[in-house]
């Protein structure tokens, strides 16, 4: 596959050293290939994402359903996150407050409550 001209003005140029060596011959056959691959992998990479991108915003119905499914998965996660902090939290302070201050506070609330009803 040949490069394209935006390829070819963003290549490095080659540092020339002299004289022919049959290492650099070798070494330069080396790095064109690599360079070819490099080339061929970008454009793998570029044409399926676009590919992909293209695919997802011209069909409304994938659109809608990726979109749906990421967001009942947020919500869910959320949601269990939330309860198993909440939960770790109460033991937590189950197992460090003394609960009878807890409750003779809220046994001194409903006392209010009920002189409240009872005037």
């Amino acid at each position: 596959m040949p490069l394209t001209t935006d390829q070819k003005n963003r290549k490095i140029p080659p540092k020339n050293r002299g004289g022919r060596n049959p290492e650099d011959e070798k070494k330069q056959d080396e790095n064109e290939r690599f360079e070819k691959l490099l080339d061929k992998f970008e454009d793998i990479t570029t044409n399926g994402r676009l590919k992909d991108m293209a695919y997802h915003f011209t069909n409304k119905k994938e659109v809608i359903k990726v979109n749906l499914i990421a967001g009942v998965a947020r919500g869910v996660g959320l949601t269990l996150g939330t309860a198993i902090f909440l939960g770790i939290f109460f033991l937590i302070l189950a197992n460090t407050v003394s609960l009878p201050l807890v409750g003779d506070y809220i046994a001194s609330f409903l006392d209010m409550i009920e002189s409240y009803r009872n005037q």
